[in-house]
């Protein structure tokens, strides 16, 4: 059985399936259509038969391809036939119009960060070690993913919110571990006061060196005006992260 060739759709693919539209349609607009031409156009859309969201046109152009190539191939300078070319032309028709409807659900983005997009798009274990990773829990994860996610879309409260949220899940973790005490359940920032009023400034573990920054985040996009930038999403961020190294060592 064939590998199946799944193409991630990218800037460069939706320019590359606009230009192939746009080339057959151009070609079409002749009089007369020579089969060298389009068979380019409809080779490149085929490579998307197993791509969501655009394989109902790649299938068509693969088969447009398929039995253009048994028809024409054989012969010298050919031509497609008046019915070739009209019923393509229809075909061209509906692939632009279905093209329409698909790039509207897709949202381009320029990430307003310094953080490095390509970690960004892995999620948190592109920054954390394989030892690091596996102590999250599944809603560290998710929401660590999470906070990831909205930094690529400059949604920078979100992300911090949820960094915030990842922090707190792992110290109480860690102060459940080390005092052998349960907090049982919590509400949101409830776990960071309870740390700092049981262990103050000048007695903090390394372990808590970040609790003042953490709480100091948590209290201000907890209220109802405020709005994080990229700066403090990104820094939140990156404190979560290394929050995260801490913890892990401290298992060791």
């Amino acid at each position: 059985m064939a590998q199946k060739l799944v193409i991630t759709i990218t800037p460069h693919w939706l320019f590359v399936i606009g230009r192939s539209i746009g080339e057959l349609k151009n070609e079409l607009a002749q009089s007369i259509v020579r089969y060298e031409p389009v068979t380019t156009p409809l080779l490149v859309l085929s490579l998307l038969k197993d791509t969501k969201s655009v394989e109902s046109i790649a299938k068509e152009a693969d088969k447009w391809f398929s039995d253009f190539v048994k028809k024409y191939s054989s012969q010298e300078n050919a031509c497609l036939d008046s019915e070739d070319h009209e019923t393509l032309k229809l075909s061209i028709a509906r692939w632009e119009e279905r093209f329409r409807e698909i790039y509207k659900n897709w949202i381009l983005s320029y990430p307003d960060t310094h953080i490095d997009i390509g970690k960004l798009r892995e999620g948190a274990k592109a920054f954390l070690s394989d030892d690091e990773f596996s102590m999250l829990e599944p809603l560290d994860e998710q929401s660590l993913k999470e906070a990831a996610s909205s930094l690529l879309f400059a949604n920078f409260t979100s992300a911090e919110f949820m960094a915030l949220r990842t922090a707190e899940s792992l110290l109480k973790r860690w102060y459940e571990k080390t005092t052998s005490r349960k907090l049982g359940r919590t509400t949101w920032g409830e776990v960071l006061e309870k740390l700092s009023q049981e262990f103050p400034k000048e007695e903090r573990p390394k372990e808590l060196l970040l609790l003042d920054y953490l709480r100091e985040r948590r209290n201000e996009i907890a209220h109802p005006g405020a709005l994080s930038n990229s700066v403090q999403a990104s820094t939140t961020f990156f404190n979560v992260i290394s929050l995260c190294q801490t913890l892990y060592f401290k298992q060791d």
